[in-house]
């Protein structure tokens, strides 16, 4: 079985980040194993449970933490990246967890494939 990483880095407002959450959403339902998804730069902003953006974006970031509370993935937010956003431990959605860099080269490392969404 091919595991799979994503990274997404495109955020709520960019078209990116609702292709990421549907190929993710088809790899839960495919014969691939989705290893790990990791938001990074803009992509944080879709794991902030206080949502500030227009309306197609809320809507973006909304189903992607109700996909993530839902299904629950490995769904890891850049710690220095969601600070530089305003994204703390206190406003990331449930099922996110704030990592480091390793968890990224961990991916990188686990083998098989690696999608970007930006």
């Amino acid at each position: 079985m091919t595991d799979f990483s994503l990274l997404v880095t495109a955020g709520p407002q960019r078209p990116g980040a609702l292709t990421a959450l549907r190929t993710a959403r088809a790899l839960q339902n495919s014969p691939y194993s989705l290893y790990r998804l990791f938001f990074y730069g803009d992509g944080v902003l879709l794991a902030q449970r206080l949502l500030n953006t227009d309306g197609g974006a809320d809507d973006t970031a909304r189903a992607w933490q109700q996909w993530v509370r839902d299904t629950a993935p490995p769904a890891s937010v850049c710690v220095g990246a969601a600070y530089k956003r305003g994204v703390t431990e206190e406003t990331l959605a449930g099922g996110f967890r704030l990592v480091g860099l390793g968890d990224w080269v961990d991916a990188l490392n686990h083998g098989g494939r690696v999608v970007h969404f930006g």
